[in-house]
């Protein structure tokens, strides 16, 4: 017996590593093409995790000035809601994007 209901919509889940060029054309695309429901920072303050919501603009500045550890962006692009998660690594950028989480 299951003890988990069955459901047929399971969100999709696609991770990569890419180089800062990447990340530039992904917020360049989210700029012109999706509507930001929301835009969270984590950054280190203080030598403490710091959690901000902030604008697409401001998150890019934060990532090129190497104070973003990682940026979470909700959107809908093309009727559908996607959250981009980037987490800096030293040499790369991983994301970790999903389709059809709902804008919470």
């Amino acid at each position: 017996m299951n003890d988990f209901p069955e459901t047929s919509e399971q969100p999709e889940l696609l991770e990569a590593e890419w180089d800062h060029a990447q990340v530039d054309a992904l917020f360049d695309d989210l700029q012109q093409g999706a509507k930001i429901h929301h835009v969270q920072v984590r950054k280190t303050a203080q030598g403490r995790p710091q959690d901000c919501q902030t604008t697409l603009d401001e998150a890019r500045t934060l990532l090129h000035l190497g104070a973003a550890k990682a940026i979470q962006i909700r959107y809908t692009f093309d009727d559908q809601n996607w959250c981009d998660t980037l987490m800096v690594l030293p040499q790369s950028i991983r994301i970790i994007r999903t389709r059809g989480i709902a804008n919470a």
